[in-house]
């Protein structure tokens, strides 16, 4: 009895009988291209889905915990101002409450940390911004010294619950017993100080009892933040206008919507950043794909032409006889899309369970991105059959007596390339192999094309370490010669720098003024802050991009070179400064130089300029110091008793956090394209190697029935891939340097800027895993030649 798979396979069309003959015959290829695509796939199912997983948690906690749509600040406001505030159009709810700075002593830290003290609301139901509870509880009713803390600063600093923490808040000492940890959706990121990075074990977030904070900061009865509601569709800026105007008797600032907002600001450029990338190099490796499915289609319609011309004599149409290589390229392009939706799957996994470190959402499962998969696993299988369908445009064209023909032998003469090999006395081996690459320059090409862009995707994404090396040193090193940066809970007289010369191990200490500001130029405006320093000025020296000191100023305002891009000014032009504190003074300046700021956007004038704009005196909001190392621990018990000094910061502690959050972000995106990158390196040697073998296995076995070892024999055949890959080896340094440029773009944000730099470690990383994968991919093939059946070869017609 004849079985079902038997009968089946009776019944299936012979063509279909042939195609799955070549499928298993040419399985390895097929696979390293089906690889090759599903990388591309995968790239964007995992950048579209760790992008949906964080978006979806993200409005999920935002909705659970009644997220603001504004935020102000004032220095004290009446409670009864809430009503008036409520009563704006366009506002559903508002909630004022006290907040107020410090410091916080933790067992085991080696400096104080900076403290935000928030009140907790009466009603949590009716509040903004409400916590979710990680671990404990709430502080009790009636319990004035229990607080909840933010899980960062939890973790960091080691702190247990139960632990009990003393500060330092607006002069008086108090102390706090942690009964809870609780995640708010305004602080899912927390920067430290003046600094954009977060330093989660020094900087703390408490939330205690109303009447306690309130009793604490001096605000009893009254608010310094407010939030508001917005009902949706409504207008925005008329309601911060309103705002604004209302807090402004009571020293506010200026109020921002949500976009502006430290935290939310930080999530949402990550997730363009993530959505750029999904974008940017996936079409890559789909463009090598098709070119290998080209290249291999294209060898076995040259192989099968006797086949073609057999078929097309006994009536097969063109289409049919088209079918069966059409169909092989489509089935690689499906293997591609089917692979890339669960390698995509898993790395999706992967940066979502890395994200979650950073955000700290309550719940962040992840997601699969349909729609990614979708459209990625498309435009794989179009790629894999657009190749497929060039290269039989051949077989389709050939008529069957010239298709049951043999292929013209190819025209041999000596040329250039021949009389130079000959007085360079290269040795035969070699020459083979440069002949053949002279003799087939398309093949060639489109081989070195897609090892150039495997090295480049390497050189593209290795370069990053290179660009944080230079912005380390520029903004921490040149620009910074600090080394620790005091900030004061209000501005004080620039008198107060002769108290802070006293403190112990301070041997240089020079005023800082910094005010928010809002900087407006013909291209728009930005918040910023502005610094006011000395004429004088030698522990902060912004510079230009000559490394020439900006200071003393000519009288007017200096910006970031990226600040000035996006508000398009340059200099010789007017800028409109906005100050958003104490009386909200304005003035017009000129530009009379840029700033090479590469971490942040600062707009830089002379603090004599600035205390005279703001009209309160000779006053600084921090100092820059250098200090004798071995006195910190005693600076820090100094400053600890000091009610003015919010904080302290160390430039080599800013340097040790910005080394591992920038790379502790980046790392694992960065680590797989590298591995993605050697990936296109070896499908395309393999790919090339094998297709070499296959056309040349009867040359191969000639050379070897002629005397040469299989050793030889594999080195023509190494030799090709050699060639090719060290021809390639420059354009793919230099496509590098371009895919540098789009990474930086993709990567840069307000507070960070990635200068494209491509350092000689980084070239020589990049060559080294190429050469390597290269190397595998040629092993994988040579191993075949020693192993070759020479008589069945011979056997075998051209």
């Amino acid at each position: 009895m004849v079985s079902v798979a038997r009968r089946a396979a009776i019944r299936m069309h012979p063509l279909d009988r042939k195609l799955l003959r070549d499928l298993w015959r040419l399985a390895p290829q097929l696979l390293a291209i089906a690889l090759l695509a599903s990388i591309g796939v995968a790239m964007a199912v995992m950048s579209r889905s760790a992008l949906k997983a964080v978006g979806s948690a993200q409005e999920r906690f935002y909705g659970e915990t009644r997220f603001a749509d504004v935020f102000a600040t004032a220095v004290r406001a009446p409670r009864s101002l809430l009503e008036r505030l409520r009563g704006i159009d366009g506002v559903v709810a508002v909630d004022g409450r006290a907040v107020a700075a410090g410091l916080l002593d933790v067992s085991g830290l080696d400096r104080p940390a900076s403290l935000r003290l928030v009140a907790l609301p009466d009603d949590a139901a009716a509040a903004l911004n409400g916590l979710v509870l990680r671990r404990g509880r709430l502080p009790a009713a009636g319990q004035r010294d229990e607080a909840v803390a933010s899980p960062a600063f939890v973790e960091a600093a080691r702190v247990g619950l139960g632990d009990r923490l003393a500060a330092t808040v607006a002069g008086r000492r108090v102390a706090f017993t942690i009964v809870g940890v609780a995640q708010s959706a305004e602080f899912v990121y927390l920067p430290a100080g003046d600094s954009w990075l977060p330093d989660d074990a020094h900087t703390a977030v408490l939330w205690a009892a109303r009447a306690r904070v309130e009793d604490v900061a001096g605000l009893v009865g009254a608010f310094s933040q407010v939030s508001a509601k917005l009902a949706p569709g409504v207008a925005a800026e008329p309601v911060l206008q309103r705002i604004d105007r209302l807090l402004a008797p009571y020293g506010g600032l200026a109020a921002v919507t949500r976009d502006d907002q430290p935290s939310h600001h930080f999530v949402a450029a990550a997730l363009k950043r993530m959505a750029k990338l999904g974008v940017i190099l996936p079409p890559l490796f789909l463009v090598v794909a098709a070119g290998l499915v080209y290249l291999v289609v294209g060898r076995l319609v040259d192989t099968e032409r006797e086949q073609i011309g057999l078929l097309k004599a006994f009536g097969y149409t063109d289409l049919e006889v088209a079918a069966p290589y059409v169909k092989l390229g489509a089935i690689v392009g499906l293997a591609g899309s089917v692979l890339g939706a669960l390698a995509g799957e898993l790395l999706a996994i992967v940066v979502t369970n890395l994200y979650e470190q950073y955000f700290r959402f309550p719940a962040l499962p992840p997601r699969f991105a349909s729609g990614a998969f979708l459209a990625a696993g498309s435009l794989a299988w179009a790629a894999a059959t657009i190749g497929a369908l060039f290269a039989v445009r051949r077989a389709v064209a050939l008529r069957p007596a010239a298709a049951m023909q043999p292929l013209p032998p190819t025209h041999y003469r000596s040329g250039r390339l021949d009389r130079w090999l000959s007085r360079c006395r290269v040795d035969h081996p070699t020459r083979i192999a440069l002949r053949r690459l002279a003799r087939y320059p398309v093949k060639s090409s489109l081989t070195a094309c897609g090892l150039a862009s495997s090295l480049a995707l390497l050189v593209g994404m290795l370069f990053v370490y290179d660009a944080i090396d230079v912005v380390v040193r520029e903004a921490y090193f040149h620009a910074q010669r600090w080394q620790a940066q005091l900030s004061f809970v209000h501005p004080r007289a620039a008198a107060a720098i002769a108290e802070v010369l006293r403190l112990p191990g301070v041997v240089d200490a020079q005023p800082v003024r910094t005010v928010a500001t809002f900087v407006q130029g013909a291209a728009g405006r930005r918040r910023v802050p502005l610094v006011g320093l000395d004429d004088d000025t030698r522990l902060a020296r912004p510079s230009d991009d000559m490394h020439r000191p900006l200071f003393p100023l000519a009288g007017g305002v200096a910006l970031s070179r990226a600040l000035a891009a996006q508000v398009g000014v340059r200099p010789g032009d007017v800028v409109d400064i906005e100050v958003l504190e104490g009386r909200r003074p304005r003035a017009a300046w000129q530009v009379v130089a840029l700033s090479d700021d590469l971490s942040g956007l600062f707009a830089y004038v002379e603090r004599r300029r600035l205390n005279a704009l703001l009209g309160d005196g000779d006053l600084s909001s921090g100092a820059n110091l250098l200090v004798a190392a071995d006195a910190l621990p005693e600076l820090y018990r100094a400053i600890t008793r000091r009610p003015q000094v919010a904080g302290i910061a160390l430039r080599d502690a800013i340097v040790r956090n910005w080394r591992t959050r920038v790379a502790g972000e980046m790392v694992v995106t960065i680590s797989i394209d590298v591995l993605f990158g050697a990936l296109i390196a070896f499908g395309v040697a393999y790919n090339m190697g094998r297709i070499t073998l296959a056309e040349r296995s009867r040359d191969l076995a000639t050379l070897q029935v002629l005397g040469f070892t299989p050793g030889e024999c594999a080195y023509v055949l190494c030799g090709e891939l050699a060639l090719l890959a060290l021809a390639a080896a420059p354009l793919g340094v230099g496509l590098g340097v371009g895919v540098a440029h789009g990474i930086a773009a993709a990567f840069s944000r307000d507070e960070l800027r990635l200068p494209v730099v491509v350092g000689p470690a980084t070239v020589g990383l990049a060559l080294s895993a190429y050469a390597a994968s290269v190397a595998i991919a040629a092993w994988t093939v040579a191993r075949r030649v020693p192993r070759m059946e020479l008589v069945a070869v011979l056997k075998t017609r051209e």
